[in-house]
């Protein structure tokens, strides 16, 4: 019972990964693009036609491939300084670590009875 399970779950998900790999989804980001722009103009018309206004409203709409282009690049671009500040502060982080770790030290050595 197990085996023809897992057959069927196997070719259920070799189907969808040949799938998306022929439509581009694994290939160059150019591609990727492209198929998200098909996806958009294929699937909107259906899901606003079958789907109550109520529930269309309330939804957001599909980020455009600008935008998510946009987004990323920020987010990359905010990354990259946070950790360039990090960096230019470990020195810091670093001395006041070990002034901290030294007081706390010289602490319990006092607390420590002879």
């Amino acid at each position: 019972m197990k085996i023809p399970w897992f057959l069927v779950k196997a070719t259920v998900v070799g189907n969808v990964v040949y799938y998306t790999y022929a439509e581009g989804l694994w290939s160059k980001p150019e591609e990727t693009a492209k198929l998200y722009k098909k996806i958009c103009v294929n699937v909107a018309p259906y899901v606003k036609e079958n789907v109550p206004k109520e529930i269309i409203e309330e939804i957001a709409q599909l980020p455009s491939v600008t935008d998510i282009t946009s987004f990323i690049k920020t987010s990359w671009n905010q990354g990259v300084m946070t950790s360039m500040e990090f960096l230019s502060d470990l020195p810091t982080y670093t001395y006041n670590s070990s002034i901290s770790l030294y007081e706390i030290m010289q602490k319990y050595l006092k607390d420590i009875p002879s």
